[in-house]
Formats: C-alpha cells, sequence, structure tokens
C-alpha cells in the first residue's frame, strides 16, 4: 500500500495501536499506555513512505462527553501533519447487537470526513471487531447505516488473537492449523503478516480512491467564527470585537546620526615666531632725547614682529581658525553624527521607549484592533477554545 494513510480510530482497548505495528509502526507501546499516551494522536510512519493515525478512545458510554474534542483534534493533527487524503479508515468496535449511542457519533465522525468529497468515505471503511465470527455484531453496522448512503463496499474484519485465548478455548483444543485459524477470525500474534495479508486486501483499490478531506473555510450564521465546520469549537462566541493581541514599547521615528552641539572654527596648533625686538627710533623726540644727552641715550622703540599659525601658516593671529568641527565631538563639519536617536521623539537610542503601538500590526493602541476577539469573553477565537454561549453554530 505505497503512500497510504490509514486513520484507526474507536474506543480504547480495541487493538488501534496493536494494529500500527502490524503496518510496520515502530516504538508503539502495547498494553500498558498511560493516559496522557491514550488521549494522544499519534502520526506514525509506516513501510512505503505511508501513515498510521492513531486516534484516542472515543468515549464508550451513551453520553456526550469529549466526542467533539476527540473529533476536532484528529483533524487538527491531520492538517498539522499536512495531510489531506485518508486512504483506509479502520473502525474499531466490540461485537455488539445495540446501535448505541456511543457508534452513532463515532459513525457520524466517520460520515464527515467526506463532507466536501464527491464519493462515499464507507467504501473505504473496514469494521474491525474484536470478536471471532460467529459474534453478533449487528450493532456498529446498524450505526453505520443511519449515517451512510451505502455500505456495500464496506469491509469487516473480525479478529481474534490466539495468544489471548482463554485455555479451554475450542479453538485452542482442536489444534487447528493457521490456515484453519483464520478462517474463524482467530489469527496469531506471532504471524503479524497474515494479519497483514487480510488487511491489505480488504484496502484493495482504496489508494486508487483516498477520502479528500478537503479543508474550507465557512462562516457561522450566527457569530464571527468562519472556519471549516469540522473544526469549529461546539458553541459560539456571539458578539465580537477589534482589539490588539500584543503590546510593545518603542519609540517614534527612524534612527539618525545628529551633532548635538553647534559647529565652529578653530586652529588645530598653536600660534608661533611672534616676538618683540628693539629697533632706531628716528622720532623727532628721540632726536631731542640724544641732543640734551650729547649723544649718551639713544633710545630704542620696540617693534612686533608677527609670527604665524602652525596648521596654516596663517600669520594673522585673529584670523579665524582653519578647521571647521563641532563644540560636541570636534569632528570635522561634514562627518557623520556622533549621537543617535529617534527623529520622531528626538530620544536617544539608549533611553527607555516612549510609545505603544499594538506589536502585531505597529498601530498606535487607539487605533481599530487587528483581531478579533469575543466581547463576552475576551477569547480572540481561537478553535481550539469551546464557544462561551451555549448555542450551536449555524455553518451554511
Amino acid at each position: 500500500m505505497p503512500n497510504s494513510c490509514i486513520l484507526a480510530i474507536g474506543n480504547t482497548g480495541n487493538g488501534k495501536s496493536f494494529t500500527a505495528t502490524i503496518f510496520g509502526a515502530k516504538d508503539v507501546r502495547i498494553g500498558h499506555s498511560t493516559k496522557s499516551e491514550t488521549d494522544t494522536i499519534t502520526v506514525h510512519n509506516i513501510k512505503d513512505g505511508g501513515f498510521y493515525i492513531d486516534t484516542p478512545g472515543f468515549d464508550d458510554s451513551d453520553e456526550h462527553k469529549d466526542d467533539e474534542d476527540t473529533k476536532r483534534s484528529i483533524f487538527f493533527k491531520m492538517m498539522e501533519s499536512g495531510i489531506e487524503n485518508i486512504t483506509t479508515i479502520l473502525w474499531f468496535v466490540t461485537p455488539d447487537d445495540r446501535a448505541k449511542a456511543s457508534y452513532k457519533r463515532q459513525a457520524k465522525f466517520i460520515e464527515s470526513l467526506a463532507k466536501y468529497y464527491n464519493g462515499n468515505a464507507w467504501d473505504n471503511t473496514i469494521i474491525v471487531t474484536k470478536g471471532a465470527s460467529d459474534s453478533n455484531n449487528a450493532g456498529p453496522r446498524d450505526a453505520a447505516r443511519e449515517m451512510a448512503t451505502s455500505l456495500l463496499k464496506t469491509g469487516e474484519f473480525r479478529i481474534l488473537l490466539f495468544e489471548n485465548l482463554p485455555p479451554k478455548s475450542v479453538y485452542r483444543k482442536m489444534h487447528l492449523s493457521s490456515d484453519e485459524l483464520n478462517e474463524y477470525g482467530v489469527f496469531k500474534e506471532s504471524e503479524p503478516e497474515r494479519i497483514l495479508a487480510k488487511y491489505e486486501s480488504l484496502m484493495e483499490g482504496h489508494v486508487e480512491r483516498p477520502i479528500a478531506l478537503k479543508i474550507r473555510k465557512v462562516k457561522c450564521l450566527k457569530c464571527p467564527e468562519e472556519t471549516d465546520p469540522r473544526l469549529a469549537s461546539p458553541n459560539c462566541h456571539l458578539d465580537s470585537e477589534f482589539f490588539h493581541p500584543n503590546t510593545e514599547s518603542v519609540h517614534q521615528g527612524n534612527v539618525i546620526d545628529i551633532h548635538p552641539a553647534s559647529d565652529f572654527y578653530k586652529h588645530s596648533d598653536s600660534y608661533v615666531g611672534a616676538t618683540t625686538r628693539n629697533v632706531f627710533d628716528n622720532s623727532p623726540q628721540a632726536w631731542t632725547v640724544r641732543a640734551v644727552t650729547f649723544g649718551r641715550i639713544n633710545p630704542d622703540r620696540p617693534e612686533f614682529v608677527p609670527g604665524y599659525w602652525n596648521c596654516c601658516k596663517n600669520n594673522d593671529a585673529n584670523a579665524l581658525g582653519c578647521k571647521h568641527i563641532y563644540h560636541c565631538c570636534e569632528r570635522a563639519y561634514s562627518s557623520s553624527g556622533c549621537e543617535k536617536i529617534y527623529d520622531g521623539c528626538k530620544h536617544k537610542v539608549w533611553e527607555t521607549a516612549c510609545h505603544t503601538i499594538c506589536k502585531n500590526c505597529k498601530k498606535k493602541l487607539d487605533d481599530i484592533g487587528c483581531k478579533s476577539r469575543c466581547k463576552n469573553c475576551k477569547h480572540d477565537n481561537p478553535l481550539s477554545i469551546k464557544g462561551c454561549i451555549d448555542v450551536s453554530h449555524k455553518f451554511p
């Protein structure tokens, strides 16, 4: 059965996990699974690239209880695993002459797998009965008939494991061969290839006509929930509102580089070479002094010799600086800013964020929300949350 996908459903203890090993699933715990394991949906890889989906037990009572959650969880697991087609449905039941409510709910689930599929899900279904061929099994079939369009191609496999028979069982006393035992629906656990051969004969043609799940989105006519009816929570969230699911604090605008202080001009080096020297004073006053003192005093006058700026060689001590820089960092005027700020709020990048927005849509919190939630219970309508109002959905 290359690329087959087998879905096993039914009550706990009817052989779903054991059958997974028959199809080649590894690391399957049989007979001593914990409650958490029996509540888990497991997709096993089997031979030839196929899958075997082992599901939690449906409720064995006639009450509704958690069957709806189980069914929705099975659909979610198939979607999560990318499974779009079911090759074979193995419906594990026990001999019963009553079409009890639990069987009707399970049959309804099988029927729902083909909700948008043009074919008949029962053509790809095998009813696996944990009991000998002489046991009464009318109950499950009667329950199926209430839901099915036709059961003509529905297979049936009645199976008892030889190792589980009591010591005084007639099948033990008769010392029958494996072929003879198999005719009575008795198979040896030590001969799994015989069980597999029986399944494969019943599954003939299933690969050519798989059940297409065809997940669709449909809006409830009563509430905002829009999903595949098979995935919908049992009850409605009747009134919704838009909200922002997550918030974060941010600065306004983009990060830019600035110089926080103004620019100015300066010389990068010192002023050097300036000095004062005495020179001959040729003024009338100096000559008068010389005449009065008969030349003994020859007054000179001081003369300033200018220097120059070592950086630019300009000899004007008051000249404008030759370097255009910023006060804050003394970088060149054309250089990038020495400090990062947000151009919207003008805050430095290391300062505490000043603005709260929606993390999801990046809008202000006073804008219309980007996600819908129930006004009553504030749940944001995830499919895993039951509706808060005890009103059933109405899908077109």
